[in-house]
């Protein structure tokens, strides 16, 4: 997060705004009742976030100012990706993938910008985190500890792992083995009883089976470490291809009898699973029944305690309403945020939620989509803003795609080769249930319905990048575990035993380091193109550039005309060097008159305002669909005297035809301009 932030700082007053900052620039700025009016015509999409920023531009009306919401929002979205690493794999995955995250050239252009794309980035990312832990999709067991060989005991402060069977004969079990535990757990539950020489030991009511190293928990030879009780399955990891989750170890809720509710759970999804060890339990004698009078404690039951099945229905219902509000807010921020929904949906497919999970997402997303509902019948008929779009191809796909994971050829490889890695046969399911369809399902979506209607650009998909740094790092993650795990043989007193063990000076904060080093050197590979996003020109036009143009070419009280009138966004942005000239067609401004950029008076109407004026200069969109009406009525009593093109527009000067002459024509200040040129 540190990280971001400094990027995102690194350069924000880039001294000019952009045609689309503008519209948040002018329309945050202007009354509550006046942006409700606005709305109603146009740019309903952005109504939310125009609403957030209005007391951010009323405290202090600057470019810098426009632009920190978007750049805490990125922070907060690297914090919520490097989170969903940690709870989906391991701590060293969530720091790669927030600093891969971070040091996308793609997530800083937009973290710099006066829009609402990185806010409803961090709202996808905070839904995705909730939505792990409304489901519980965090795996439930921490990776096998592989520091210890089999027969010792683990480190201090790690719990032990599940013991394997040693060779040679077992050890004859005790006549514990026989009546279970030494008593009832709190007196509410009678001895355990097994099979001899099974093994497992079932205390009824605990859900907990008791596992010795060759026998029952009365089997331990005298001076071991005991291991007879059932550890909690968030403490003990499993070794592969020895025991399994603790959700398959537990016994069938058909077979043993729930234990009481106000013993709280090891394992979310096995109820009942006592945490103490019952071999450690006091009670009667070996062989004695329950103690007479035992029974439940008084209000014990299903329902009882922090524990009970309606706390813990309680609780998920709380967590499936933070999600769908989360869901809701983005969506209402940008309208296509709620294909975030189809991304979540699919993740459940693939971790095979329950019935119960499906139900709380399901209540959870018809919430969202109703509150969004309504916006998204207003945006349609406000579609004719993306006119100017054109219908996708597939290399416009391969572009997002290359924005999202390089975009140097270097990086990208790297990426794509790591996600490869963590996609083949993935260790950790959970991680690649959620990345995966993140950053696959919403851009494919839209795609597919910008086919029909042109709506596809990687900026209204940003938050779907989130699955890129996750999945990159869980490919690293996996290269160095196969890196730094290597197969040692060792002969001890007891027989021959093979392990994996990390290898000599290889340790997990060194493994986190040479990740760390190696975004590092991502970054600096890819700094040329950092450094190029906080250039005035990283956008589609510099409008201080214009402004401060025209304030040298022109003399106060020149006519200006804006074809069409949305490139008054010059003048609104920096009303400072055009303050002298007369916007002579406008009719409404746009405040009074509920539009962003105002109403113009018609070509007769601008021809009686014209009249007198010996030259009048015209600022035209340079766009192939653009064709300018009021260049039409110039050229009737007007002819071109000089065009200037730049970036996104043209600048053109018109002169009077007859008796008076092209005034003005040989001043020093057009020597520097070059003849009239096409764009």
């Amino acid at each position: 997060m540190a990280v971001m932030l400094w990027l995102g700082l690194w350069g924000l007053d880039r001294g000019t705004m952009w045609r689309d900052e503008s519209v948040t620039y002018q329309m945050a700025r202007r009354t509550l009742p006046q942006i409700r009016d606005t709305l109603g015509t146009v740019d309903a999409v952005h109504g939310l976030y125009y609403l957030l920023m209005h007391p951010v531009l009323a405290a202090r009306p600057t470019e810098v100012t426009m632009r920190l919401p978007s750049v805490l929002a990125a922070v907060a979205a690297t914090g919520l990706v490097a989170a969903l690493g940690c709870r989906l794999a391991r701590p060293r995955v969530g720091l790669w993938a927030g600093l891969l995250y971070a040091a996308t050239p793609v997530v800083t252009h937009y973290a710099q910008e006066g829009r609402s794309y990185a806010l409803v980035a961090a709202g996808a990312a905070w839904a995705t985190y909730l939505l792990t832990g409304a489901a519980g999709l965090a795996p439930r067991a921490a990776p096998p500890d592989r520091s210890a060989p089999p027969g010792r005991a683990a480190p201090p402060g790690r719990a032990a792992p599940p013991d394997r069977a040693a060779p040679g004969p077992a050890p004859t079990p005790g006549p514990e083995a026989a009546s279970g535990p030494a008593g009832p757990v709190d007196g509410t539950a009678p001895p355990a009883a097994s099979a001899p020489g099974s093994g497992v030991a079932f205390t009824p009511g605990s859900g907990a089976a008791s596992r010795g190293p060759a026998g029952a928990a009365g089997g331990t030879p005298p001076g071991t470490p005991s291991r007879s009780a059932a550890p909690a399955c968030d403490d003990v990891p499993p070794v592969d291809g020895d025991v399994s989750a603790c959700g398959d170890v537990s016994p069938a809720p058909a077979d043993v009898p729930s234990g009481r509710g106000d013993v709280s759970p090891a394992c979310g999804d096995v109820p009942g699973l006592a945490r103490a060890a019952p071999a450690l339990a006091p009670g009667p004698a070996p062989g004695a029944g329950p103690a007479p009078g035992a029974g439940p404690a008084p209000g014990a039951g299903p329902a009882a305690g922090p524990g009970g099945p309606a706390a813990r229905a309680r609780a998920a219902g709380w967590r499936w309403a933070a999600y769908g509000g989360v869901v809701a807010v983005t969506a209402l921020l940008h309208v296509f945020a709620v294909l975030l929904l189809t991304a979540h949906a699919l993740t459940l497919l693939l971790s095979r939620a329950p019935r119960r999970v499906w139900w709380g997402w399901g209540t959870a997303a018809a919430g969202a989509v109703g509150a969004v509902v309504p916006l998204a019948a207003l945006a349609r008929r406000q579609s004719a803003q993306l006119a100017w779009m054109r219908p996708p191809t597939l290399g416009r796909l391969w572009a997002m795609v290359e924005e999202f994971a390089g975009p140097s050829a270097l990086v990208l490889a790297g990426n794509l080769l790591l996600i490869a890695v963590a996609l083949v046969r993935p260790r950790r399911g959970s991680l690649t249930a959620v990345a995966l369809p993140l950053v696959c399902v919403p851009p494919v979506l839209l795609f597919v319905l910008a086919l029909y209607r042109p709506c596809f650009h990687e900026r209204y998909l940003l938050f779907a990048l989130a699955g890129v740094p996750l999945l990159a790092a869980a490919g690293a993650d996996r290269l160095a575990g196969a890196v730094a795990d290597r197969p040692r043989v060792s002969r001890a007193a007891t027989g021959l035993a093979v392990t994996k063990v990390a290898r000599a000076g290889v340790t997990g904060a060194g493994v986190a380091a040479a990740g760390v080093l190696a975004v590092g050197g991502a970054f600096a590979w890819q700094l040329p193109l950092h450094q190029r996003e906080r250039q005035p020109m990283s956008r589609q036009d510099d409008l201080a550039a214009l402004a401060a143009t025209l304030g040298r070419l022109t003399r106060p009280g020149d006519p200006v005309l804006y074809d069409p009138p949305k490139e008054r966004r010059i003048a609104i942005a920096y009303p400072r060097p055009l303050a002298g000239l007369r916007d002579i067609a406008l009719k409404t401004p746009g405040p009074a008159s509920g539009t962003l950029y105002g109403i113009d008076v018609g070509p007769a109407e601008l021809l009686r305002r014209l009249d007198g004026a010996r030259s009048a200069w015209l600022i035209a969109a340079d766009e192939p669909e653009a064709h300018p009406a009021k260049a039409a009525t110039l050229t009737g009593p007007f002819r071109l005297a000089y065009a200037l093109c730049l970036p996104g527009v043209r600048l053109e000067r018109y002169v009077r035809v007859g008796p008076e002459g092209p005034g003005g024509v040989t001043d020093d200040r057009w020597r520097l301009w070059s003849p009239i040129s096409a764009p």
